[in-house]
């Protein structure tokens, strides 16, 4: 079942790809350039929205026969649709960013509270047992969606890093899900959502036979961190879980530690922690000389060595308290290090081109 979704989540991506292109600027689905986006001209704000499309055919016909389309998925699905519509509003529209706050954790909530799923423990973090969350389960899990969708939507900032990012998650996560039957429609809905962003990540980075760039935008960003968290609570679920809770902090590392360094130094500044700006790691990564290729596959690199570290610690049984605290050692170097990491990189890249 998994390989038809995605088979078909794929196919119809592609060709949404090519319906939506034409009909952007009519949509005002354009991302033109200014003081913090560097590209030549106004390019189409489609690719999310292709990515969904292809999701959500793919999953209506492959779950044709299935109560109420596999139920908690098929809820999941609606909400993600009004948070992709939203989301295109928000390209189009500029919406204020209480109001996109908002829809995210009206959604979350529906999700949450409507399909019964939800984080129930922690594990072991501090290493004296298993943090309970008993009555907190449902509104820690709507703070983990707020949080993930917000962090791949702040990771988009160069060509390919988020459809990449995503995809390390997602792999990580079809690799979780297949090794258990139960996961069957979890594994569906993951490798549907990975192989129907495979066209928008070809237009993006503008392999053949796409030669015209398009963007994810705020819908199709939005849209990958909603499903990952989801699918990640689904992952940890009592009865037969498929992780520990602290792996899901290694699969999403990069997103969730760029994140949560670059909202605690704009609140140290007293800026508002929603203000964009050009520190993120791949910002760094260009004004220490890398192109953006570049600094595309040194932090691919990094994510996949991150989500490996999680899954062998997982697979090993490395006690949960030693995965936490290795996470949140790795977490502190990163936050110190993002001030003047990028003195080191010029040193690196200096070398790269020397060699």
């Amino acid at each position: 079942m998994a390989s038809a979704v995605g088979l078909m989540a794929g196919l119809f991506s592609c060709l949404s790809l090519f319906v939506l292109r034409p009909i952007a600027s009519r949509l005002r689905l354009l991302d033109a350039p200014d003081h913090r986006k560097l590209h030549k001209g106004a390019v189409p704000l489609v690719g999310g929205l292709s990515a969904f499309v292809g999701v959500a055919v793919a999953w209506m016909v492959g779950m044709v026969g299935m109560p109420l389309a596999a139920g908690a998925h098929g809820l999941f699905l609606v909400c993600a649709a009004l948070l992709v519509i939203v989301g295109a509003i928000d390209d189009a529209r500029d919406l204020p960013a209480n109001f996109r706050l908002g829809v995210q954790v009206v959604l979350g909530a529906v999700l949450t509270f409507a399909s019964g799923t939800s984080l129930t423990t922690l594990g072991n973090l501090l290493g004296f047992g298993a943090i309970e969350l008993g009555f907190l389960g449902p509104w820690v899990t709507i703070a983990a969606v707020i949080g993930a969708t917000n962090a791949f939507n702040m990771v988009d900032g160069i060509d390919g890093l988020a459809g990449s990012l995503s995809l390390v998650a997602l792999g990580s996560l079809a690799l979780l899900f297949s090794a258990s039957p139960r996961f069957g429609v979890e594994l569906a809905l993951t490798v549907g959502i990975a192989c129907a962003l495979i066209p928008y990540l070809m237009a993006n980075l503008r392999i053949p036979p796409f030669q015209r760039r398009i963007f994810m935008g705020d819908a199709g960003s939005i849209f990958i961190g909603f499903a990952v968290v989801w699918l990640l609570v689904n992952a940890t679920q009592p009865g037969e879980m498929v992780m520990r809770p602290v792996t899901a902090l290694w699969v999403i590392a990069i997103p969730l530690m760029d994140m949560v360094a670059i909202m605690l130094r704009r609140a140290r500044k007293g800026q508002s922690v929603m203000k964009p700006d050009r520190d993120h790691l791949h910002h760094i990564f260009m004004r220490a000389g890398f192109t953006d290729r570049e600094a595309l596959l040194l932090i691919t690199a990094a994510a996949l060595i991150f989500a490996s570290i999680g899954l062998l610690g997982d697979f090993y049984l490395i006690p949960e308290w030693v995965m936490f605290v290795g996470f949140m050692g790795l977490f502190f170097l990163y936050s110190r290090a993002l001030k003047s990491v990028w003195r080191l990189l010029v040193l690196v890249r200096k070398r790269y081109v020397r060699h």
